[in-house]
């Protein structure tokens, strides 16, 4: 199932992977930082932590990762079954691997995430595919399309350039988001594109 705004790949990871996940977010311990006061007012909507990895350690994913975390960036080595989805993800999607990160989600009942844009870089977009890897059925809103997600179900979009968030939760969420930062001609944009202005403008005015 696919729009011009977002692709869902039901089912995406398996029961046994939904396990291997929740054992690996249980054991995360990163310590909090102090971040700008954008990213310290969703945080503050979590009600969990959102820990970030900079998997590929590019100047690209630098710059997004310090921008967006909320904790200490980490660069540490990631379970098998992490870098197992990078792999199904490039391969379902089409997308390369170059310039990779991970936002792994904990949020208790009651969180949720506010309106938001993602970071962005000038020439790039944050591209994120968001994995539910524990959460009762939910709906995720980009702009004005409604997305009906269920457990396990992968959805992927242009972050930067879509307005996206939730309702609140009614139970303990986990949620993987894997960013990946990819030129516009990748996803078929150029500087002309309006999405890509208004992106311009977002990271002129709110990520100096």
């Amino acid at each position: 199932m696919e729009s011009t705004n977002y692709k869902i790949v039901r089912k995406f990871i398996s029961n046994d992977e939904v396990n291997s996940i929740i054992d690996w977010v249980n054991s995360i311990n990163l310590s909090p930082k102090v971040s700008n006061k954008h990213i310290t007012i969703l945080a503050s909507e979590l009600n969990g932590t959102s820990n970030i990895f900079d998997i590929s350690n590019t100047k690209l994913t630098n710059y997004i990762t310090n921008f967006q975390s909320a904790t200490k960036v980490s660069q540490d080595e990631l379970p098998i079954v992490i870098k197992t989805i990078i792999k199904r993800i490039s391969t379902t999607i089409g997308i390369p691997t170059d310039n990779i990160f991970l936002q792994a989600v904990d949020m208790n009942k009651g969180g949720k995430i506010n309106h938001h844009y993602d970071a962005a870089i000038e020439g790039y977009i944050n591209y994120k595919c968001n994995i539910s890897v524990l959460a009762d059925d939910y709906q995720f809103f980009i702009d004005k399309d409604i997305l009906d997600i269920e457990q396990t179900d992968m959805y992927c979009f242009e972050a930067s350039l879509y307005r996206h968030w939730t309702n609140e939760f009614n139970s303990r969420r986990i949620l993987l988001s894997f960013g990946f930062v990819l030129p516009y001609a990748t996803l078929g944009r150029d500087d002309s594109d309006p999405r890509v202005r208004l992106s311009k403008r977002i990271e002129k005015y709110f990520q100096r």
